[in-house]
């Protein structure tokens, strides 16, 4: 397909028509032609999109609360809106059985669990993090604390140590944690909110919270930048608005579909896709990655309609071949800021295909308020392995020169600034090079070295390191992978070694231990691609291991060098013993 012959017909960029945008997107006739006459309208006029993108919402049956600049009643607009029209809001399914959940019953189910909360505290502008993985729980947690007025934060149940570290950054006030999971958090002063409702209730439900526009109403980490970062605060209008934008014309989903991303990071993603399908009036289906993985034929017994797709995902169908196929699914989708395997997902997108089922790609973040990037449904073609994206309708955007954020680019390649009253805010994205073309733009990478982009917590998972029996000091090092959006990931342990009566170094831990205390105390996402122990002494930059001298001498090949050296090993030793404080041993 040409420029010369576009598949849909060019819109007129005066009149913002977002049912014909949505109804092109999912036919899948959104061409170069269609989005380049239609989309740079809404980046130059925002609020021109917003007023727009409100009235397209409003349109549907049982409309919207919300006012655009007046107030925003966000659980209203992902729940009450959809009442009486019988149709199913959640779906779980996976080994521990199936479980649906109507738009009625889920009002009822976090009106009772607001009713708890208020009693036990929980008042509007107060900060509730929910530490549950993705279920039906997570979302009645969620929409309760949203019912009450309370700034939202999201955190998967990994490791303690994952957890309370971004427990003590995100400073909430309350916490909602299921049982088992509950040794994750330290007792601290936020105070553990009930999972569920008392049998006999707390009284009334709260009516549904209305936010000011600028009153927070998310706190949230990002998974890109600095891995240290403060959380993201987002108002309740950037929240309300990234959620209609993304699931009514991002992700195009209406009321007769079931929206599941089983896989794709819940520490990027949630809790934004799943507020997404309920602000559009679908339904979220939570199935657990390694169900759906084992057998994803529980895709289909659970209806969806719209797949995210992570790798792990992605190999398990194309395993599984034709019969794993959902055959409900009418478009699937992936995050452009994973590792790009061009050949792995193009053997997908035609497996797909062959039932007539178009993919497309986003890139953004819950922290960052959703989808920045979006490439639209097609079908496999040569060039949909490198895919053709175009920032989001109604995002304000510079193309800015790789070493200068503020300044726009002088060619065609740049880096995605999104901006915000006109300045460059990055907030919650990673560095994103883009490349103009024709057609639109082609997504070169992240600037980033990290997985899938992400920034991996040097510091923190070298302290946790250094809490194995025997070990010194740690660092770890992130060294580019074999694509883009790809790292490894290198944890460098130090230990007090001596030569065995065989001239061999004696290293007193292993490799496997140190792997299993990152696993455990962090969670499985964090597990290094390798672990490698030394019996050396690092240089010291405030009592711990100088992180840019072992990442110089691991690279460098200086650490395997001096590990051989009696010298090295000798010297290092009493190092140690000189570092140690009077009358230890």
């Amino acid at each position: 397909m040409t420029m010369e012959e576009p598949r849909a017909p060019v819109p007129d960029p005066e009149r913002l028509d977002l049912r014909a945008f949505v109804g092109t997107l999912r036919a899948g006739e959104a061409d170069g032609a269609f989005l380049g006459a239609l989309l740079p309208a809404t980046y130059e006029a925002p609020e021109r999109f917003r007023r727009a993108l409100y009235a397209h919402a409003a349109r549907r049956p049982g409309g919207l609360k919300s006012r655009p600049g007046e107030g925003y009643d966000v659980y209203h607009d992902c729940v009450v809106a959809h009442l009486g029209r019988r149709r199913r809001a959640l779906v779980s399914v996976g080994a521990a059985g199936d479980q649906e959940v109507s738009y009625e019953s889920l009002h009822l189910r976090a009106g009772a669990l607001a009713a708890a909360w208020q009693s036990a505290g929980v008042a509007p502008g107060q900060a509730v993090a929910v530490v549950l993985p993705p279920s039906v729980e997570h979302v009645v947690a969620l929409l309760a604390a949203l019912r009450l007025g309370a700034v939202i934060s999201a955190l998967p149940p990994l490791g303690p140590a994952f957890v309370q570290h971004r427990l003590a950054r995100l400073a909430p006030d309350h916490v909602v944690i299921a049982e088992r999971h509950r040794h994750l958090a330290a007792q601290g002063e936020a105070a553990l909110l009930p999972l569920a409702a008392a049998p006999r209730g707390e009284g009334a439900p709260p009516p549904s919270h209305w936010y000011a526009p600028d009153a927070p109403a998310a706190r949230l980490l990002s998974v890109f930048g600095d891995p240290a970062a403060a959380p993201v605060e987002l108002t309740a209008a950037a929240l309300h608005e990234a959620l209609l934008r993304d699931g009514l014309l991002v992700l195009g989903l209406d009321e007769a579909d079931t929206l599941a991303a089983p896989g794709l990071d819940p520490a990027q993603h949630a809790p934004h896709l799943a507020l997404a399908a309920l602000a559009a009036g679908a339904a979220c289906a939570e199935i657990a990655p390694g169900d759906a993985e084992a057998d994803p034929r529980l895709l289909e017994r659970a209806g969806v309609t719209v797949l995210g797709v992570s790798r792990r995902l992605r190999d398990a169908v194309l395993r599984g071949g034709a019969p794993a196929v959902p055959r409900s699914a009418r478009a699937w989708f992936r995050s452009l800021t994973e590792v790009v395997e061009p050949e792995r997902w193009d053997a997908f997108a035609r497996a797909l295909w062959a039932r007539k089922v178009p993919g497309f790609g986003v890139a953004g973040a819950a922290a960052a308020a959703g989808v920045h990037l979006f490439s639209p449904p097609s079908p496999p073609s040569p060039t949909s392995l490198v895919p053709r994206v175009w920032p989001a309708p109604g995002r304000p955007w510079l193309l800015a020169e790789l070493a200068a954020g503020a300044l726009p680019a002088l060619n065609a390649a740049g880096m995605y600034t999104p901006l915000r009253d006109g300045a460059p805010d990055l907030a919650g994205l990673p560095r994103l090079v883009l490349v103009r073309e024709p057609d639109g733009f082609t997504l070169a990478g992240a600037v980033d070295v990290g997985r899938d982009a992400h920034a991996y917590p040097t510091a923190e998972v070298a302290r946790v390191v250094e809490r194995e029996p025997l070990v010194r000091h740690a660092a770890v090092v992130v060294s580019p992978g074999r694509a883009p959006s790809d790292a490894k990931i290198t944890a460098i342990a130090f230990v007090e070694g001596e030569r065995g009566p065989d001239g061999r170094v004696a290293l007193p831990v292993g490799p496997r231990a140190i792997a299993a205390r990152i696993a455990r105390e962090m969670g499985e996402p964090f597990a290094p691609d390798r672990v490698e122990i030394f019996p050396l002494r690092p240089r010291l930059l405030d009592g711990v291991a100088d992180e840019a001298w072992c990442r110089a001498q691991y690279l460098g090949g200086a650490l395997h060098d001096k590990a051989r050296s009696e010298l090295f090993v000798l010297l290092s030793r009493l190092g140690y013993i000189l570092a140690r404080p009077p009358g230890a041993e």
